[in-house]
């Protein structure tokens, strides 16, 4: 997926966000921003928005001379989410159909996004999502595909997010499936990394493949061979959150075994994709392919 020109401020809005996790002082902040500025002209415009994001994450973590700001963040995010866990996990194995509530879980889970918006309220969004579920739900598809299924790709997001991702995994492992689960290969934004599955266990539950890259979202063109691979062979990928729906749909040839799991928070995107904005989605890749081939 091509930048957009509304990227442009989202881009100094994570480097705001970045930098007040770590209380940096405003006249650094106005100076580590000017000089950001005159970096996002050197940006292409033919880019993800994940991947032009995470140039200027980065870029932004050479200026404050932090690698991690999101670092106590994302421990917290994994604090309160395993504390939710227990009875959450004791809803979804009770529901009548325990994979459709995990999936609930899971995109719920999307809601701790701190690139942007740097408090949430995961009970809210929690109840929201077993109370109202998907604008746009492709499960009756989905569903049919991992009960035919022997691997499945989930292409994490957050910490935090991760640990109602294990509800899902648990769910999938019940029904004979072997699941990889993509996270980080280093610190971007407060996406999960190995330490994080390693703190909430998801590495006792799932195959815990790192993307070659700490960058946000899984490029193409800079993950590593063994992520490319399972992608292009899995029988089901789950794709979790903004960031892995801007760059998994590179991944042309397998859209029919893609599913994109997410909250929509883009206003541009959501007007673009006449997506319906703070939604919860479940789409198919195919199905996303053909909205896109309509209104672009």
């Amino acid at each position: 997926m091509k930048s957009l020109v509304d990227c442009i401020h989202c881009y100094l809005k994570q480097a705001v966000s970045c930098m007040e996790m770590i209380k940096v002082p405003d006249e650094k902040k106005i100076e580590v921003l000017y000089n950001l500025i005159d970096f996002i002209k050197t940006l292409k415009p033919s880019a993800s928005p994940a991947y032009n994001s995470s140039l200027v994450l980065l870029k932004t973590y050479e200026f404050i001379n932090n690698p991690d700001p999101y670092y106590e963040a994302k421990k917290s995010s994994n604090k309160l989410a395993l504390e939710l866990y227990p009875r959450v996990k004791e809803k979804v194995e009770t529901a009548d159909d325990p994979l459709y509530e995990a999936l609930k879980v899971s995109v719920a889970g999307n809601v701790i996004d701190l690139g942007i918006q740097r408090d949430f309220d995961i009970d809210k969004e929690l109840d929201h999502a077993f109370n109202f579920g998907f604008w746009i739900d492709d499960y009756p598809l989905l569903k049919e595909k991992i009960e035919k299924a022997k691997d499945v790709v989930i292409v994490g997001d957050n910490a935090g997010e991760i640990v109602f991702d294990k509800i899902l995994v648990e769910i999938l492992n019940g029904m004979g499936k072997n699941v990889y689960y993509i996270i980080k290969s280093g610190p971007i934004l407060n996406d999960a990394t190995k330490e994080d599955a390693e703190e909430v266990f998801m590495n006792k539950i799932a195959n815990v493949v790192e993307s070659g890259a700490a960058l946000l979202g899984v490029p193409k063109d800079f993950v590593s061979k063994q992520v490319k691979n399972l992608i292009y062979t899995a029988d089901v990928i789950i794709s979790k959150g903004q960031a892995n729906f801007e760059t998994v749909d590179d991944f042309e040839d397998v859209q029919a075994n893609v599913f994109y799991l997410l909250k929509i928070k883009c206003e541009y995107l959501a007007k673009k994709l006449m997506f319906k904005q703070g939604s919860l989605v479940l789409i198919n890749g195919e199905r996303l392919k053909e909205r896109k081939r309509n209104i672009f």
